[in-house]
């Protein structure tokens, strides 16, 4: 980041006020922290930046699920569904985006 300060967005405000980034890495990790909890993958305290993995964030880990998937599941999933919606709700996932169904399937 202190090499190529281009490749990571970092403008010229970041370095003329914190030559070693540390604010501009305290920014990536808070922005971060931030998207996860919201997708329910995990507990961050603001104040303390205190961060506590959830359960549902084990288990992306756990198969290597991003947050984007995990937050349309957690947005669609309902605990009664048939197996159809559950196909239809899988198919928003962008990891199946580039699938082509055949015409005699």
């Amino acid at each position: 980041m202190l090499k190529t300060p281009g490749l990571y967005s970092v403008g010229r405000d970041y370095l003329d006020g914190d030559p070693m980034l540390i604010q501009k890495r305290a920014d990536i990790a808070h922005s971060a922290a931030a998207m996860l909890e919201k997708c329910n993958l995990l507990k961050y305290a603001r104040s303390s930046g205190k961060c506590t993995s959830t359960k549902l964030g084990r288990f992306a880990s756990h198969f290597y699920v991003t947050y984007n998937p995990m937050a349309t599941y957690n947005q669609h999933l309902r605990p009664s569904m048939s197996t159809f919606e559950l196909f239809r709700v899988f198919a928003l996932s962008n990891e199946f985006k580039h699938i082509s169904v055949r015409q005699d399937e």
